[in-house]
């Protein structure tokens, strides 16, 4: 039978372009309508069936039963060390040739994809610790060198994470790869700051971490504009970045106000915050970016609550109480609130850049 998941895979033979995919597809069932988009417009691909959770477990099971293994004939030496993670990143590549590439499993991939980029960060940390002449276990990396030369090479696990996981990225197109990517880098650059200069790192770490937030959340919003439709794997892709953005940002902000012993405020600050984001996330339609804040949002009210002296199981039950219905409300009216936000603008030229208000195109 013709489908969209068909017609994708013909794509990535090259057989058509992507974007041929809707209106073929249109044009072979005799529906237009398969030009709108999802239903659901964040319609995520984490699993297809049972099938593609029992296979996860396996690999679960199977890199368990690897790691165990090894540590009966290894100790945790650097040279072993390295050792170890490069035969768990070989694994990994081959399991995706397998599992990714042909038989395109979705949660397998994810998987598959966090072991690897783990695995080739962590290779690179053990054979870096072994070059430099270490024979402290690898765990001690910060602490085994003095001469502050050398300390750059230590960025060198990081850079060659990001350039394995490009590589995977680029045979595989697993869409939580750049999201993990991101973490890789996240690493180096604060890394390199604290190599030249650990005050640095330390005294605005928060500030840091604000940044790269946005560096995230713009990565992401890149992502979007590629895809408004929300029909090909750029959504899934800004997605995950959605999530690592809007942890950075709110994580950081409420972590400004607790380190000044300002809770009060902290709370106020994050529950305004996350109003904030709550709107940006209405316009470009996506429940991700605040579906990360939702926890620092039952802490901010649960400060809050604090303040007034309820008792410790009164203000629990009220905060998630309160938390809850928030959710559901905000959830089920979604569409609605989003429509009566962006209607006024709906002739705007940059409208074009975003998701339609409702799932059969913009409103006229």
């Amino acid at each position: 039978m013709i489908n969209h998941e068909l017609l994708h895979q013909a794509s990535e033979r090259g057989l058509i372009d992507k974007a041929q995919i809707a209106p073929l597809l249109a044009f072979l069932t005799g529906d237009e309508s398969e030009q709108a988009p999802h239903a659901d417009p964040e319609e995520m691909h984490f699993a297809r069936g049972f099938h593609d959770i029992f296979i996860s477990i396996g690999l679960v099971i199977l890199f368990a039963g690897y790691f165990f293994s090894a540590s009966l004939i290894t100790d945790d030496s650097p040279l072993h060390w390295f050792g170890v993670c490069a035969g768990a990143m070989t694994v990994s590549w081959l399991l995706a040739e397998w599992l990714s590439k042909k038989l395109r499993l979705s949660l397998p991939s994810i998987l598959l994809t966090g072991a690897f980029v783990t695995f080739s960060t962590l290779a690179a940390v053990g054979l870096v610790t072994f070059i430099l002449g270490s024979t402290n276990p690898i765990w001690d990396l910060s602490s085994s060198y003095d001469h502050p030369d050398i300390t750059w090479l230590q960025i060198t696990p990081f850079v060659f994470g990001l350039v394995a996981g490009w590589g995977f990225y680029k045979r595989f197109s697993v869409p939580i790869t750049p999201a993990f990517l991101s973490l890789v880098g996240i690493g180096l650059f604060l890394y390199s700051i604290a190599v030249i200069d650990t005050d640095l790192l330390a005294n605005y770490l928060n500030l840091w971490l604000m940044a790269i937030g946005v560096g995230c959340l713009v990565l992401a919003l890149w992502f979007d504009m590629q895809d408004p439709l929300r029909r090909t794997v750029n959504s899934d892709t800004a997605f995950w970045l959605h999530l690592v953005a809007a942890s950075l940002i709110v994580h950081s902000i409420l972590s400004l106000f607790v380190a000044q012993n300002q809770s009060t405020v902290a709370a106020i600050a994050t529950i305004v915050t996350i109003l904030v984001i709550g709107l940006f996330a209405l316009v470009i339609d996506r429940r991700a970016l605040l579906a990360s804040a939702i926890g620092y949002l039952g802490f901010a009210i649960a400060a809050l609550l604090d303040q007034i002296d309820l008792g410790d199981k009164v203000g629990l039950s009220v905060t998630l109480l309160v938390l809850g219905i928030f959710v559901l409300m905000l959830g089920s009216g979604w569409s609605s609130l989003r429509g009566l936000i962006l209607r006024p603008f709906a002739k705007r030229a940059i409208m074009r850049l975003l998701p339609p208000i409702s799932p059969k195109g913009y409103s006229k």
